[in-house]
């Protein structure tokens, strides 16, 4: 009975999978897809018929069907295993129906006389084992390695002068996130020890990176809690909170990214000597005390500056302040975070400065006022809805130089109303002048940028040697996975940029650039083919291969399209808008010019969707779209502004668009909760900067804490998850990262790309890790920060949020955990 009832499981089992690789497959040909899939289901619905005819020639075209497989697996795959295992495991697993006994048993007796000879079980079992085979030698490569890089011959290792605390949010005035330290080292790193953990009492969002000064570890969580706990112990020394009001419930609206720490000169003798700065979640600047915690009452009002003046009317949540004030000589410079929304009328993106003792204003940067540096006069606003800075800033003191990242322009996809100094200036890199705020030079990384390509990486300043020179440089990382190396004088490439031309939209009222910069550096943007997309199974591999065909892609630039019915095809974004590099930047070896990068490889999908078509396809489409999207919410009847270069002075005060984007991550839509596109996700590589060469390269995190369907696998293998923050370089030859999405901590050794330290965490961090060397002890410590509850990505498709419901909220707080040597 049992063999009887499981041929006819199989039976059935096989014209279930041959049917939509037979259908689907044939739409993928139609579009210009790959002929396998529909040989495939043919194949597997032929040995259906046959079994169900007991005609032992099931086994040798299922035995076809494993060679024609095999070798296009490893055609398309390139022997990467990541990719060939899901084009062959199930075959494989199907196949084994075959060699059982039952199999045999349902073979017709009139196919089991000497004329028709019973096929060997060998028909399947060479494949097979030719497969695994080729599967084994696919896992044995290694990860790509090319050179150990550069050794400065005048760098001096033993400096007895080098920096040995935390001052600043990227360890220097230029973000380089490199310490000076060299105590724990590639010898010695695998006996690092937890030495001590601290619980912060706050939940939620966690994304800083500490300061350290003197004995004093400084930290701040959601809403700016802040507190100050001992570098050698981690007890509470003290703590502040704000009360600051959370301005809306989205992933953004509690962060407190860092705090920025500042020294008044030695004459000085007024409250707080040394005092923490934060911008705060509801638009202020505050300071308090680096010993006390109290405010510093003759800092603006008790304490405090109002970010919000000059700013005119605006909705709670539509701006504040995320990213730690920077530091530039004796004024603390503060962007903000403009909502990332489709709308008209946003505040403004002015950077303003304020004196650092005294909190007065200093100047402002307002690209829509060129020449002005001061506050609005009376009843008068800074130009509303400009391109913002809300990541963090580098300064080059020697230069006088602030480097400020800009976003892209609003509103979002879709440039038909943008003013001219909008696209002028975002998704630039823009000197200032320390003392005036005044431009002094840019580099626009994306022209008219309307996919969301916003700078939000911190720049890098590092001096790289080239023809025997050592030139004072910055890097640019960017969303797109691209590193512009630019000379921090004036903003000429050290490596150099190409203008390439770039495809054309045909969206009413847009006007693309021509043409796009691409740096010669080693990047991270990889063209993705058909044969990338992925899946567990052929199937889900074959429907993604379908979307892939239907969405319009020529490139990194491919313009947002309007084409096909509502929310199918749409464009594909790759990278997608989360990065390529976010704000957690990069960090070099500021010793010898070598750059740490750790990039997302991400795809997203765009659709562009209009008031009128979300109003026709009624509930379905807000359902999909949500209640608060904008095109939801716009009445399709409003008018549209004509496509011009609007009045500086009209805020246009949300009146509605032509088009509005609806973005989402480019995943399985078999509910498998799996990227449609082949790993790695997320790399960790090392760049030489002197001489434009990629040292080596690897998958980033492993699937530990990934699955299918969103269970925990608990597989040690190297996919590349996502990340969220950056890298911590240091002189002891050791690169630290612990924010990837497997909940682990990691040392590499900058030379070689090998694991070195790896240490379990208690959830997924969102920080980059920083160091320092006690003052007391001499010990060297690794801090990593981790919240709680702990975070996943992408966002839960039923909460729409980022919250892991599986973490343990104990209302504890985040961990702050320190590490040292034994």
């Amino acid at each position: 009975m049992f063999p009887r009832i499981s041929h006819w499981f199989i039976v059935v089992l096989f014209i279930l999978i041959s049917l939509p690789l037979v259908l689907l497959g044939g739409y993928l040909l139609y579009l210009g897809g790959s002929i396998y899939y529909v040989f495939a289901g043919i194949a597997v619905f032929s040995c259906a018929v046959l079994m169900i005819k007991g005609k032992p020639l099931a086994m040798q075209v299922y035995a076809g069907l494993l060679v024609v497989t095999l070798i296009w697996a490893a055609y398309e795959s390139s022997f990467y295993w990541l990719a060939f295992l899901p084009r062959v495991a199930m075959w494989l697993v199907l196949g084994i129906w075959f060699i059982t006994p039952w199999y045999q048993q349902t073979i017709h007796p009139r196919y089991k006389t000497e004329a028709h000879p019973r096929p060997s079980k060998r028909l399947l079992v060479i494949p097979s084992l030719l497969t695994v085979l080729v599967f084994v030698f696919t896992t044995l490569q290694g990860y790509e390695r090319h050179s150990t890089g550069s050794v400065r011959a005048n760098t001096n290792q033993s400096d007895k002068n080098a920096v040995t605390d935390w001052q600043q949010y990227g360890n220097s005035d230029g973000g380089t996130r490199f310490a000076q330290i060299e105590q724990i080292n590639t010898e010695n790193v695998g006996q690092l020890k937890e030495v001590w953990r601290y619980r912060t009492g706050v939940e939620q969002d966690f994304k800083m990176t500490p300061l350290q000064v003197g004995n004093h570890l400084y930290i701040c969580g959601a809403l700016n809690v802040m507190m100050a706990i001992n570098s050698d112990t981690g007890e509470e020394i003290w703590r502040y909170d704000p009360q600051a009001t959370p301005p809306g419930n989205n992933q953004y609206a509690r962060t407190c990214r860092g705090l920025s720490y500042h020294e008044a000169p030695n004459d000085y003798t007024g409250q707080c000597p040394a005092r923490i700065l934060v911008g705060t979640v509801d638009a202020r600047l505050l300071a308090v005390d680096a010993l006390t915690g109290k405010p510093c009452s003759d800092f603006g009002d008790n304490g405090s500056v109002d970010l919000s003046k000059g700013m005119g009317l605006y909705e709670l949540g539509e701006y504040y302040v995320t990213s730690p004030p920077l530091i530039a000589d004796d004024v603390a410079v503060v962007g903000g975070l403009v909502a990332d929304v489709q709308d008209l009328g946003l505040p403004s993106g002015v950077v303003r400065a304020f004196d650092a003792i005294t909190g007065e204003f200093a100047w402002a940067w307002d690209v829509g006022n060129p020449g002005n540096n001061q506050e609005p006069s009376e009843g008068e606003i800074y130009t509303p809805g400009t391109p913002n800075v809300w990541t963090i800033m580098s300064y080059d003191p020697e230069l006088d130089l602030i480097f400020a990242p800009t976003g892209n322009a609003s509103p979002d996809y879709w440039g038909g109303v943008r003013r001219d100094f909008d696209d002028e200036w975002s998704s630039s890199l823009v000197a200032l002048d320390g003392a005036s705020g005044e431009p002094r030079w840019k580099f626009q990384t994306v022209h008219r940028d309307v996919w969301d390509y916003d700078l939000a990486s911190q720049p890098v300043l590092v001096d790289v040697e080239k023809d025997g020179e050592l030139v004072p440089s910055v890097v640019i990382p960017t969303k797109m996975g691209e590193l512009f190396l630019l000379d921090r004088r004036d903003g000429t490439p050290v490596h150099p940029v190409e203008q390439r031309e770039v495809p054309q939209s045909d969206l009413y009222g847009e006007r693309l650039s021509p043409t796009q910069p691409f740096s010669s550096l080693p990047n991270f943007h990889p063209f993705r083919h058909e044969k990338d997309m992925w899946g567990l199974t052929p199937i889900d591999q074959l429907v993604c291969r379908v979307e892939y065909k239907m969405m319009n892609y020529e490139g990194m630039y491919t313009p947002p399209s309007a084409d096909g019915p509502l929310l199918i095809g749409g464009t594909l974004l790759a990278p997608g808008n989360f990065g390529g590099f976010n704000w957690g930047s990069v960090s070099v070896d500021a010793d010898n010019g070598l750059l740490v990068a750790a990039p997302q490889m991400l795809v997203h999908r765009l659709n562009m969707v209009t008031p009128e078509q979300v109003a026709a396809a009624g509930p379905i489409a807000q359902l999909l779209l949500g209640p608060n999207h904008p095109a939801v919410r716009m009445d399709p009847d409003a008018p549209i502004p004509e496509p011009r270069e609007a009045d500086p002075n009209n805020p246009y005060d949300h009146v509605r668009i032509k088009y509005y984007g609806w973005p989402e991550p480019f995943m399985s839509k078999l509910g498998t909760r799996v990227p449609c596109f082949e790993p790695p996700w997320a790399r960790i590589a090392v760049i030489d900067l002197n001489t434009n060469e990629l040292l080596w390269s690897r998958p980033l995190g492993s699937m530990k804490h990934a699955g299918p369907f969103g269970i925990r696998s608990g597989l040690p293998i190297d996919v590349g998850v996502s990340v969220r923050a950056g890298t911590l370089t240091t002189r002891g030859g050791l690169t630290f990262v612990s924010s990837t999405m497997d909940a682990t901590a990691r040392a590499y050794d900058v030379r070689t790309g090998e694991v070195k330290w790896q240490q379990s965490l208690p959830g997924h961090s969102q920080s980059t890790p920083m160091s320092y060397q006690s003052s007391s002890t001499g010990k060297q410590h690794i801090i990593v920060t981790v919240p709680n509850p702990s975070w996943i990505y992408p966002r839960d498709p039923v909460t729409n949020t980022y919250e892991d419901s599986r973490s343990v909220r104990d209302g504890k707080g985040g961990y702050v955990i320190a590490y040292a040597l034994e």
